[in-house]
């Protein structure tokens, strides 16, 4: 059977304040909501938008407590309500490694010590590192560290090492853990995706790295056992996507699709393990089957105009079944400001929406039909299928034999019910 052909939705004709077009931000989903945090262009900012997908509006809430100081290229993680900001960039090369949590039932910030791990120290200042839920914990991952004490004199330094954060814990009593792994770490690394996954029963947990940058782009996959923090490289089937960084790696069913970043201009296999001259963005996107561990071809509408264009440190949420992207850059420049930012919302579709559950008669009467359905988050229209229903003579005839819910029930629930209204009651 083919596979279903992809299609990016421009979102069009939001209401409230959308925020400025930028880079290094990053976007969590709390429900309905895409939760958008600092990034910036000219400038870093502090700023906090949420966007409703059900409503199509962008708000700015009324956030107070310890505000966090405007970060880009920091990890972004929520648990719940409860969403933590942890590191970034806070002003060009001046690095953090502060902790700060967001409790968006109430929009209050607040600052967080945890305590350093038994065994080591605490996590030092970095940006591109990524942070990660998996269980009940938060997980970080790698990222670029600057060694030079003058932040206008940066000495770069790539990392590899692994922090966990127990999201249980209060957060007074908050502790990082710096678990002992075996096997072969993955190289170090920053702009890179780290995911999170699980079977269904909550078996065989593991973390996933993709991609990033080391002095050259990265291609590879790297897998944590979180049962035994064993690190493996597995073999992957299939054709992989062009080695990126500064993409967006994002899990939906049990699928991860990577959109976006840094790829190389050209792929020389002599020159591109050590080094690159030229490098493009894309918008190109790729999915990684989680259970048998291959990329799979995606079947995806190729025209221009119904594409996102080329772009690399965007943020990108799943919300439902639909992969919702926002922002980035478009282009290469040497100063991190001045950038040519988007300032599109797209989704992608990346399920057949389902059937309502079932469609209910309301009421009947000699030329009309009311009847309703359970709505379907990720349908933007329905199809409702009707089927001619002769009664047996001996009911015809019985003055008994008025319609009911019961006896129109089955032909009004089609085989996949789709609808030309939208959800709720309808008049047919």
């Amino acid at each position: 059977m083919a596979a279903p052909i992809l299609k990016w939705k421009r979102v069009t004709n939001t209401t409230g304040p959308c925020p400025r077009p930028r880079h290094g931000h990053r976007a969590v989903a709390i429900k309905d909501l895409m939760i958008v945090f600092g990034g910036g262009n000219e400038g870093i900012v502090d700023e906090l938008h949420v966007y409703n997908t059900t409503t199509n509006q962008w708000f700015v809430p009324a956030v107070r407590g310890d505000i966090p100081p405007g970060c880009a290229a920091y990890g972004f993680v929520c648990d719940g309500t409860r969403i933590l900001v942890f590191g970034g960039m806070v002003e060009y090369g001046k690095y953090s490694n502060e902790l700060y949590e967001l409790q968006a039932s109430r929009w209050e910030w607040k600052r967080l010590k945890p305590r350093a791990p038994k065994n080591h120290t605490i996590p030092c200042p970095r940006l591109g590192h990524s942070f990660c839920m998996l269980g009940s914990k938060a997980y970080l991952f790698g990222g670029l560290a600057n060694d030079s004490e003058d932040p206008k004199n940066n000495i770069p330094r790539y990392l590899n090492d692994l922090y966990g954060l127990e999201m249980k814990s209060s957060s007074s009593s908050m502790m990082w853990e710096y678990p002992v792994t075996n096997g072969q770490p993955p190289p170090p690394r920053e702009s890179h995706s780290c995911v999170g996954y699980a079977e269904k029963d909550g078996r065989h947990p593991r973390l996933l790295i993709y991609g990033g940058m080391s002095g050259c782009r990265l291609g590879d996959l790297w897998q944590c056992e979180i049962d035994t923090y064993t690190w493996t490289k597995p073999i992957v089937q299939g054709i992989p996507p062009l080695p990126r960084s500064l993409h967006t790696a994002t899990v939906i069913g049990n699928r991860m699709f990577v959109f976006g970043g840094w790829v190389p201009l050209v792929m020389d296999d002599v020159k591109v393990a050590t080094h690159e001259k030229e490098w493009k963005c894309t918008n190109t996107l790729a999915s990684l089957n989680l259970e048998s561990n291959s990329w799979e071809p995606l079947a995806m509408e190729v025209f221009e105009d119904a594409l996102p264009r080329a772009r690399a440190g965007q943020c990108a949420v799943s919300i439902n079944t639909r992969l919702y992207i926002w922002s980035g850059r478009d282009g290469y420049r040497k100063a991190w400001n001045n950038q040519v930012c988007f300032k599109d919302l797209w989704f992608l579709e990346t399920e057949k929406p389902p059937a309502p559950s079932k469609v209910q008669l309301v009421r009947a009467s000699t030329n009309t039909l009311e009847v309703c359905w359970g709505s379907v988050p990720t349908a933007d229209a329905y199809l409702l299928q009707l089927q001619k229903y002769d009664l047996p003579p001996s009911q015809a005839m019985s003055p008994t034999a008025v319609p009911t819910g019961t006896n129109l029930a089955k032909p009004l629930v089609p085989n996949q019910p789709q609808l030309v209204r939208s959800p709720g009651t309808g008049n047919i």
